[in-house]
């Protein structure tokens, strides 16, 4: 079943996240993306945070290591518009330096 919450326009994989992204909120969800992403016609891909007010550590976990391995192949990834507090958190785990954080998808360069 294809996921709603993933769109594909251009090379570029967009991923909308509700209120919270938590361990049982990426179930499925996660697969997904690791296999739509590995796909070489993405090259960039972005994490819609702009709903998102909660993160735990599942899913601290699933961004980093969905950048981690974006990286690894060469391709990009953005968070757009994270809220205050999913900035706070990555900040109190000192990984907000880790994530390219943009305020608009006219940004990527």
């Amino acid at each position: 079943m294809e996921d709603k919450r993933i769109t594909i326009s251009d090379g570029v994989m967009t991923l909308k996240f509700g209120k919270e992204i938590t361990i049982e909120s990426l179930q499925g969800f996660k697969n997904s993306v690791e296999e739509k992403s590995n796909s070489p016609e993405i090259k960039t891909v972005i994490a819609n945070l702009s709903e998102t007010h909660f993160l735990d550590s599942s899913g601290i976990g699933f961004l980093v290591s969905l950048n981690s391995r974006l990286k690894r192949l060469d391709k990009n990834m953005y968070l757009l518009r994270p809220s205050e507090q999913i900035c706070k958190t990555l900040e109190l785990v000192r990984l907000i330096s880790f994530f390219n954080l943009i305020d608009d998808e006219l940004e990527i360069s």
